[in-house]
């Protein structure tokens, strides 16, 4: 069997753009319920991905796609995860304070900030 230059440089262009595609999505398990722009969302397994532009991430809850949210996105360093989600905890409340894919992350989400936040939570994402 013979390889042609064509069917290498095909194959390879194909390979490349799974990978990209592959670092523009990511998938978290959120233990708990939580609230972003004022609407809530149950706990669960979300889908995480950038637009084809990288300007806009989405957040979509796997069991219920109707439950997503999308924000834009700025440059930020790589993290340690291929994705992290912060959320604000005031009591057994969570708010969603960010979510970074990649190299981009959104600004604080959490403009509604109460007194009393007692922690951060940050979940990790593959």
């Amino acid at each position: 069997m013979k390889l042609s230059y064509s069917t290498l440089v095909l194959a390879s262009t194909a390979f490349c753009a799974t990978a990209a595609f592959a670092a523009n999505q990511a998938r978290v398990n959120v233990p708990f319920n939580f609230t972003a722009k004022g609407q809530s969302f149950p706990a669960g397994s979300y889908a995480i991905s950038l637009n084809a532009d990288y300007n806009i991430v989405t957040m979509e809850n796997q069991t219920e796609p109707g439950k997503h949210i999308s924000w834009i996105v700025g440059p930020t360093d790589p993290g340690k995860a291929p994705a992290l989600v912060t959320f604000d905890e005031t009591g057994s409340d969570y708010a969603l304070k960010s979510i970074q894919l990649g190299m981009r992350v959104t600004p604080n989400l959490d403009t509604h900030q109460k007194h009393g936040i007692s922690a951060t939570t940050s979940i990790s994402g593959d």
